[in-house]
């Protein structure tokens, strides 16, 4: 009988820990149960890897004041993570704060994805993996509009590097 216990516990346990959290895809971020998905694939038709990845490297340059000190990592024509800061995202209870940020942008022919790797605030909070942070009414209470915030900071960039990707519309002198 002993023995029947143990192993039950052994199977069980080993279940248990054999689990991974597998990442979370979607087709914008957005909040669900088990926190913000993790990344968006954004479908780039008719260029490679490396023209794709030369275009967001310079988007990085227009878009960030201070693109040498966000850039943290670069395998060229694969991926590159940038180590940001989005001013006055957070809310709680009135009082704006920042969010920090790391994402990984990689690269393949026709696409790119766009993953979040963490959301900080100071006290080391990692608000992208708080469950429930759209709906459970102590979030809601605390930080009112906040995730909704977030979704629309980094679906915003997101789609700002996919139209600097694709072209800009040439302006006419």
């Amino acid at each position: 009988m002993k023995n029947i216990l143990a192993l039950l516990i052994v199977t069980f346990s080993s279940i248990c820990l054999a689990q991974t959290s597998e990442k979370v895809k979607g087709e914008k971020f957005e909040y669900s149960e088990v926190g913000l998905n993790d990344y968006v694939v954004t479908n780039i038709e008719g260029k490679t890897k490396e023209e794709i990845y030369k275009k967001a490297m310079n988007w990085v340059i227009e878009t960030y004041k201070n693109s040498d000190d966000v850039l943290k990592m670069n395998i060229e024509n694969e991926k590159f993570r940038i180590d940001g800061i989005a001013f006055g995202v957070i809310k709680v209870k009135g009082i704006s704060l920042n969010l920090g940020y790391v994402i990984e942008i990689s690269f393949i022919d026709n696409k790119y994805r766009f993953e979040l790797i963490s959301l900080l605030y100071d006290n080391a909070t990692d608000y992208k993996k708080m469950p429930n942070f759209k709906t459970d009414p102590k979030f809601v209470k605390n930080f009112g509009n906040s995730p909704a915030e977030i979704e629309n900071y980094f679906n915003t960039l997101n789609k700002s590097l996919e139209i600097y990707i694709v072209g800009k519309a040439e302006e006419k002198w």
